[in-house]
């Protein structure tokens, strides 16, 4: 392994959206498992998710339409829920990793040292 690839496997543990998505993953298959705490996670928390649940052209392509029911918190979703779920993880952790990347541009041209973390 070379030096190299070292420091990019170590900015990769560092960024936002690795850790993310990867908590995102691990949602989409504790919710696919029957766990109900992840369900709510998966579409609470994900506005464009729970939006497109209530849309009745995009519910029966999300969710399973004989089990949706609007009361309950616990919603069957299908395979491109946990797929859209995952690329807004993605998504949004790379916002946030290029906000912190400026930032840190942004105080380095400002004369502040670099932080070591």
């Amino acid at each position: 392994m070379t030096r190299t690839s070292l420091k990019a496997g170590m900015s990769l543990l560092k960024s936002v959206s690795f850790w993310l998505t990867l908590c995102m993953i691990l949602t989409c298959i504790l919710d696919a498992s029957g766990q109900g705490l992840a369900n709510i996670i998966l579409i609470r928390l994900n506005p464009l998710l729970e939006a497109l649940l209530h849309d009745p052209v995009y519910s029966g392509w999300l969710s399973d339409k004989h089990a949706f029911v609007t009361n309950s918190y616990f919603i069957p979703l299908r395979f491109p829920a946990y797929l859209l779920s995952i690329v807004m993880a993605a998504i949004i952790g790379a916002a946030v990793d290029l906000l912190i990347y400026g930032m840190k541009r942004g105080m380095a041209r400002r004369g502040h040292p670099r932080s070591t973390s």
